[in-house]
């Protein structure tokens, strides 16, 4: 199936550990979204270009005025994450952070020490598949410039150096005690600027909204979201689709995103464990109560790989996935059974299974309960009537 005429169409998806960078609009994951007005509600939609992609908007109030002002506050919000956040931006005060020498203590302004320690619960909770501060791997292997190949010594040095043991961050201060712990906000900024955009429509007059930050899709308020997954072998048709009522989703695959190395083709995402590229095997999605988990769990599950990604994820009411490999024999999306109600297979050679935690744990998975990345409350809504959250 392609994507139909009467769907709107928004922007493209990628994610790994290149920060803020502009996006190829043909890759691995497309969103299609349906929002219907309630009402007397009115209804705008606007784009916006940020954190080098764009911000889509569609926004429900009680009026015009209403909307417009509401659109303005959520875009307000993550243009402050970017000027914060991005390390494109050489005078951000995550920049500023990366600059600050080993061993020197830096005071951080509040949001940025939330967004920082959200990051390195997100890598404590994945066991290290996620690492906020992979910024000398990024180099090593050169990732915002072309692609090279390191030596292993290079490897294992940059790898070291992106352990959360060579950070220390305490309330609002933070130390280094390596040079070569760089952060990188590809894996967690835009779900930051998500949250901050959805805490302030909370703020305003509208009643829902989705947002699309780059192809991650957040849906706040009384708004449902038709979200469709791209078949990875063809990124113009569709494999699944997935109804969310509340919520992230954010998409991780490799696709055309990778490096050419020596004639060798390598996938962007990186493995912190390993300091290599991890393996490509098609896609993965999460789901997640709010957009900043969705974001980095989106990297570090699929780095686990989809067997072990949804081991990590039985149990969890606030986190679902669904992964999507190639099979000799066509497609094979293995998905959370919280996602029963919700995904649709769409592919003709797709097989859709929802399995049972012994297929996919040796043994039981001992949950950390006290996992929650960046907590904000429920402000982004309970669903629509009719249609429970996921």
């Amino acid at each position: 199936m392609k994507l139909s005429e009467g769907y709107q169409t928004l922007c493209y998806f990628t994610r790994g550990v290149n920060g803020f960078m502009p996006l190829n609009p043909q890759y691995l994951a497309f969103f299609l979204l349906l929002a219907a007005p309630m009402g007397n509600a009115a209804e705008v939609e606007r784009r916006f270009h940020t954190m080098g992609t764009e911000l889509n908007l569609t926004v429900q109030a009680p009026d015009r005025a209403a909307a417009l002002a509401a659109s303005d506050a959520a875009f307000g919000a993550v243009h402050d994450a970017e000027q914060r956040l991005s390390t494109w931006i050489p005078d951000s005060e995550l920049s500023r952070v990366n600059l600050t020498p080993a061993g020197e203590e830096r005071r951080l302004s509040p949001r940025l020490a939330r967004d920082l320690a959200g990051a390195l619960e997100c890598g404590r909770a994945t066991a290290g598949a996620f690492a906020p501060g992979v910024g000398a791997l990024v180099k090593a292997w050169a990732l915002r410039t072309g692609g090279r190949r390191p030596d292993a010594r290079e490897i294992d040095e940059a790898r070291a150096s992106a352990s959360a043991d060579t950070v220390s961050l305490q309330g609002n201060r933070i130390v280094r005690r390596d040079d070569g712990f760089l952060f990188e906000e590809g894996g967690f900024g835009k779900g930051v600027g998500l949250d901050d955009a959805m805490a302030a429509l909370a703020a305003t007059e509208a009643n829902g909204a989705v947002l699309d930050l780059g192809g991650q899709v957040a849906v706040w308020g009384d708004v449902v979201s038709d979200v469709a997954i791209a078949d990875p072998r063809r990124r113009d048709e569709i494999a699944l689709r997935m109804l969310i009522a509340r919520g992230s989703i954010a998409t991780t695959g490799n696709s055309e995103r990778g490096i050419v190395v020596e004639g060798e083709r390598l996938g962007h995402v990186l493995d912190p464990r390993t300091g290599r590229p991890s393996a490509d095997f098609g896609s993965l999605t999460v789901w997640a109560e709010d957009a900043a988990t969705a974001d980095c769990l989106a990297t570090g599950l699929y780095v686990l790989g989809p067997e072990q990604a949804l081991c990590w994820a039985a149990g969890r009411e606030d986190v679902a996935l669904v992964a999507v490999r190639e099979t000799p024999q066509g497609l094979e999306a293995l998905a959370s059974p919280q996602l029963r109600d919700r995904l649709t297979g769409v592919a003709d050679d797709l097989v859709l299974r929802f399995p049972a935690v012994s297929e996919t744990c040796a043994e039981p998975t001992e949950l950390d309960a006290s996992f929650i990345f960046i907590p904000r409350g429920r402000a982004w809504g309970t669903g629509v009537q009719g249609v429970p959250g996921n």
